[in-house]
């Protein structure tokens, strides 16, 4: 009995030293999951703007603002994305789009690599609004971080692709259904209007 009783006591004891380590050793573990993400995103950074880099090159997308040309966004949260302007704007409105406009937004998305640039994955004709589009409130998290911050550069009447690197995109994580993982993207995206 006295020893059922010492086997009890250092269980209760083994259980409290658990329960009082756990959160300093999870603490740890947490750290290196942040160091090692932070460090996952930085390396996709360089990546994915080198594939960005090749497809403007195949496509002879240069630097500037005029049609068929890019600008490459480079502040602290959309570091890497890059827009092409495929039109002009035939609008007059010349407000720029701000957090918290409702938008409505035509696009088709691509795949950017080479070897699947031609692979449509989306497609708001397929949503079955009468526009064939879909309203987004701008910097509300309803899309993907890579539009809520490109779409801060645009105005009623734009027509741009966006090309969009992996972390500004899915991530590593990819779609709820687990595909897009570490994939830069591209929009072609048309503002038909901004409230």
């Amino acid at each position: 009995m006295t020893h059922l009783f010492k086997r009890s006591l250092l269980l209760r004891l083994a259980a409290v030293l658990l329960t009082l380590t756990a959160p300093a050793l999870s603490g740890c573990k947490d750290d290196n999951s942040t160091e090692d993400a932070a460090n996952r995103v930085n390396e996709y950074k360089v990546i994915d703007d080198g594939l960005i880099q090749a497809y403007l090159t195949r496509h002879n997308i240069t630097a500037g603002t005029g049609v068929n040309q890019y600008r490459r966004l480079n502040g602290t949260s959309n570091n890497g994305i890059y827009l092409v302007r495929l039109a002009e704007n035939p609008s007059t409105d010349t407000t720029t789009i701000i957090s918290g406009n409702t938008t409505e937004i035509k696009y088709v998305g691509r795949l950017l690599r080479e070897s699947n640039e031609s692979t449509i994955f989306d497609n708001s004709t397929e949503n079955n609004r009468p526009c064939g589009c879909i309203p987004v409130t701008v910097g509300a998290g309803q899309v993907i971080k890579g539009w809520d911050e490109g779409l801060l550069f645009m105005k009623k009447g734009d027509r741009y692709e966006l090309l969009i690197p992996s972390y500004l995109a899915y991530g590593p994580g990819g779609t709820p259904s687990g595909t897009l993982r570490d994939e830069p993207l591209r929009f072609d995206m048309t503002v038909l209007n901004v409230r």
